[in-house]
């Protein structure tokens, strides 16, 4: 076989959602990259597949696409895979496959489990536009940024956001978005595929009032469908107004102009929330 990357979803909880494509794909490879050894080892070995597994993770991920590139050289057939669902998106593995794509092997994905298309899927909310953000920041106030930066409508309409959180974290999140967004509708969708899959849909305050203790463990799709700009949205951080004025000065401009360019900018959108010193 010609050497290749084959990026592969695995299930997100339902082991019957892996397809036969993604098993022969496995099985014919010569190499496994995966997020944990052990997680993705209990897959192979239910699925009777042995082959040697490499750890491909967030803080090892550059260092490691040398050797893979080398094994590519030998000719071998590489399968990447996360913890569960779709690697690169919100998973490792971005990295390596531009990578490959700039020495000139070939990638091919293979499609299946996404939780955010699934829980959105399964919602009633806007399917289309939507985003999907990954993780929002751990700290409250660095998040609520984050939520009142991306929490936007369509061009044309609503639009929905797809974030996982967390279940430790959930009861915060919803707090923020409480902060932010109060009047949005919010989807929390939890053990996605599995036995005990369950949706609360309304406000994020009525569906925080309906999540018990039992809820707030293992991890969480949110979704949120805005059809209004949240409150305050159109204000100006200092620390976005500090970035506009680093960027104009690293385009060759002086400083007072980079300051009053930035000003002025922030001007057209609304008030500047701090100073830029």
């Amino acid at each position: 076989m010609t050497a290749e990357l084959r990026v592969i979803a695995t299930p997100i909880g339902n082991l019957g959602d892996l397809t036969p494509r993604a098993q022969q794909a496995l099985a014919t490879a010569d190499l496994v990259l995966c997020e944990d050894t052990r997680h993705s080892g209990a897959l192979l070995n239910h699925l009777g597949i042995k082959k040697p597994l490499w750890s491909l993770h967030a803080h090892n991920e550059t260092g490691r696409i040398d050797s893979i590139l080398h094994a590519l050289a030998e000719g071998q057939v590489i399968a990447l895979v996360s913890d569960a669902g779709t690697p690169c998106l919100s998973d490792p593995g971005a990295e390596l496959v531009a990578a490959v794509r700039h020495a000139g092997y070939a990638v091919t994905s293979l499609p299946g489990p996404f939780a955010a298309a699934v829980a959105l899927a399964a919602s009633g909310m806007t399917p289309v536009p939507f985003a999907f953000w990954g993780f929002w920041a751990k700290k409250s106030g660095e998040r609520r940024s984050q939520l009142q930066a991306r929490l936007l409508p369509g061009p044309d309409g609503p639009m929905s956001h797809a974030f996982y959180v967390p279940g430790r974290d959930l009861d915060d999140v919803l707090a923020d978005l409480v902060a932010v967004a109060p009047a949005a509708k919010v989807c929390v969708a939890r053990e996605l595929t599995k036995i005990h899959e369950g949706f609360w849909l309304g406000t994020a305050a009525e569906v925080a009032g309906r999540l018990g203790p039992e809820q707030l463990r293992g991890e969480a799709v949110v979704l949120v469908e805005i059809s209004a700009k949240p409150a305050g949205h159109d204000k100006w951080s200092e620390a976005q107004l500090t970035e506009k004025i680093i960027e104009s000065r690293e385009a060759g401009h002086r400083a007072k102009h980079a300051v009053a360019g930035a000003k002025h900018q922030a001007g057209s959108r609304g008030r500047v929330v701090g100073s830029a010193k």
